[in-house]
């Protein structure tokens, strides 16, 4: 018997990438608000590690798609940039 896409879901708790579950979606929005003042950027990030994509981190920041690609980027770039005013 063939299995659907749900059912192994259901079964291993994988999910493929964009199917955020209402429950990832409620924790996501009591992580958020637990980070007060922090920048877009930083939500952004935090979204994206825990494995949201831009669309959806998009959705829930009420912005777009390529704002939050943006954001991630400058964001990832940070440490490095942190890390070589150190060396010098």
């Amino acid at each position: 018997m063939a299995r659907s896409k749900n059912s192994a879901a259901d079964e291993s708790g994988w999910r493929p990438p964009g199917g955020a579950t209402i429950a990832d979606r409620i924790s996501a929005f009591v992580m958020l608000d637990a980070m007060g003042n922090a920048s877009q950027a930083q939500k952004c990030l935090r979204l994206a590690l825990i494995g949201f994509t831009n669309a959806e981190i998009a959705e829930m920041l009420q912005t777009t798609p390529r704002v939050v690609a943006q954001s991630l980027y400058a964001e990832r770039k940070k440490p490095r940039a942190a890390a070589k005013k150190g060396k010098k």
